[in-house]
């Protein structure tokens, strides 16, 4: 049987102290990192609203494991719905000169940067002109947490799809086209990629280190 996720408390019970949300979320994150299991497909829509609806006016604690929350749901459930999913709550007007975060927008693109790898190149694809229209807005925000959160999905699409054809996808300027491959640099997989290119070139694979230690 489905488990019926709870409502989260409306926040004109909560005073301004948020304790009760805040128990609130801890427990649907716990469960979503160790159940996830029994969620079914039917009940992924209302676990991101709910989570997201979570975000706005809410302090750091409250928005933090919101966002944890929905990365145990996008790394234990069916990937291709968490992004069906979420998709909606990107579509929002931003607006530039406004340093204030459209918090379900934030907390959203935060959680696909855990989601892209899951999901077919194909649904990417599909949603690419879109993200195209938004990155090219929220990569001017004033809000530096809009603009890292953006330049780092940018990061997962490019091992995804390519330099090439990300770059005919989505129009960069050439600041934040260096500011991304700053990050590419960085990325894990970049390392471990460089890591097999260098034991690819050395005699059955030992490490040139160990040679030269030989």
């Amino acid at each position: 049987e489905p488990v019926d996720f709870i409502r989260s408390p409306s926040k004109k019970n909560l005073s301004s102290c948020h304790q009760m949300q805040h128990l609130f979320l801890q427990g649907v994150r716990s469960l979503l990192q160790f159940v996830s299991v029994y969620v079914k497909s039917e009940q992924v829509k209302d676990i991101v609203r709910v989570m997201l609806e979570c975000t706005k006016d809410a302090p750091f604690e409250i928005v933090h494991t919101a966002e944890r929350a929905l990365q145990n749901l996008v790394t234990g459930t069916d990937p291709e719905t968490c992004f069906e999913h979420l998709l909606p709550f990107t579509v929002v007007e931003i607006d530039l000169n406004n340093k204030i975060n459209p918090p379900a927008l934030l907390s959203t693109l935060r959680t696909m940067r855990y989601l892209l790898d899951r999901i077919s190149i194909d649904s990417l694809k599909e949603a690419l002109p879109h993200f195209a229209a938004l990155f090219r807005t929220s990569l001017c925000h004033k809000s530096v947490d809009m603009r890292k959160a953006t330049v780092f999905i940018l990061v997962e699409m490019h091992f995804m799809l390519g330099e090439e054809e990300l770059g005919l996808m989505v129009d960069l300027t050439d600041c934040q086209r260096r500011l991304v491959d700053v990050y590419i640099e960085r990325h894990p997989k970049n390392k471990l990629h460089e890591n097999n290119a260098d034991m690819a070139l050395q005699p059955n694979g030992i490490p040139a280190q160990s040679i030269i230690s030989a």
